[in-house]
């Protein structure tokens, strides 16, 4: 906390002395906007969503944060990792349909596809745009939500000021290979017969290990988490589990239920994603990686962010998180957010 100060007076600074004709978006500008703070289920493609939208000025840009799993909501770990962004921005982020208190609303929700969440986003964008009067909006995805996050980007670049890919997915296949081979590699240094055993059925479809994409990917997880490509930061895990029940609203939540009920039914979308393909976005594109994320191989992010044509691009590392920067080393991702993104309201 102590960090992010003298960091944001510097930025309110700059933007004071450089953009006379601008609206400003500082961390300490619009005093006299009104707080947001609003939970509630809210009707997205024909089902009620859980959505909540907090804010110290409602005069604030927006940022809408799209979680990951599938299946697994970002709400709770939001609130407690990553509450000083409200104070720059009007953070939104919802349930998706089939988890989290969207799923406590209605646990029978059957029309769970890619398309449908992206809908959902782009119809959440809307009213988000039109209740705060803001022309374009910033769209962060994390892990599965970089997969709706990206391809809502694609569609409908001039609704976003700048899309921000955290841990972001590229080519789930490749992603898992590649994942295998360091695991693999990890494996014979540490002489792990067992490990190596797991991986060589993994990668013969040996149906004893797993019969199911699904269920080979959970697989794969354990073994990534065994040797730090998951959560390289052993600390956070019981901070991330002290997050997820902290809040009597999520306290009685059946984390595993919810997940593996989105999953299962997203099981294809989530497998088939591949962006190799795109050369070219219309928006400025930041991506989020943990130097040390093999559970979705962020080096796969950085060879397609080298390719990719945007009007600004940025890879962003963070050395000591894996899978999870924004819980691994929440203060660093406040901050950073606050310093990239404040610059692209006036573009």
């Amino acid at each position: 906390m102590k960090q992010i100060v003298p960091i944001l007076i510097s930025l309110l600074l700059f933007f004071a002395c450089n953009d006379g004709q601008t609206k400003t978006f500082g961390a300490d500008t619009d005093l006299t906007g009104k707080k947001v703070e609003e939970k509630y289920l809210m009707d997205l493609g024909g089902t009620k969503q859980y959505v909540e939208i907090t804010g110290e000025s409602d005069k604030k840009p927006v940022l809408l944060f799209i979680h990951g799993g599938p299946g697994w909501p970002q709400t709770p770990q939001l609130r407690y990792f990553n509450a000083d962004l409200t104070k720059s921005f009007i953070v939104a982020t919802w349930d998706q349909r089939g988890c989290g208190r969207s799923y406590m609303n209605d646990s029978t929700v059957q029309n769970l596809t890619l398309d449908q969440i992206v809908a959902d986003a782009y119809e959440l964008t809307q009213m988000l745009k039109e209740k705060f009067a803001q022309k374009k909006i910033f769209l962060a995805g994390f892990s599965w939500g970089s997969n709706v996050g990206f391809t809502l980007a694609q569609k409908h670049p001039g609704d976003y000021l700048a899309y921000i890919g955290i841990s972001q997915i590229i080519n789930m296949k490749q992603g898992m290979e590649v994942t295998q081979k360091w695991l693999g590699e990890r494996a014979t240094e540490k002489n792990d017969t067992a490990t190596l055993r797991i991986l060589k059925g993994l990668r013969q479809g040996d149906s004893t290990i797993c019969n199911n994409p699904l269920d080979c990917f959970v697989k794969q997880y354990e073994l990534v988490t065994k040797y730090g490509g998951a959560v390289f930061n052993p600390r956070s895990d019981t901070t991330v589990e002290k997050a997820m029940t902290q809040y009597a609203d999520y306290k009685n939540y059946d984390w595993y239920k919810g997940f593996f009920y989105s999953a299962r039914l997203l099981e294809k979308d989530v497998f088939s994603a591949n962006f190799s393909n795109v050369t070219s976005i219309d928006i400025p594109v930041y991506f989020i990686a943990g130097r040390h994320d093999w559970n979705v191989p962020a080096v796969l992010a950085e060879a397609f962010l080298k390719k990719l044509q945007a009007p600004y691009k940025e890879m962003i590392w963070f050395e000591n998180s894996g899978h999870g920067p924004l819980e691994e080393e929440p203060e660093k991702f406040n901050t950073i957010m606050v310093e990239k993104l404040l610059k692209d309201v006036h573009k």
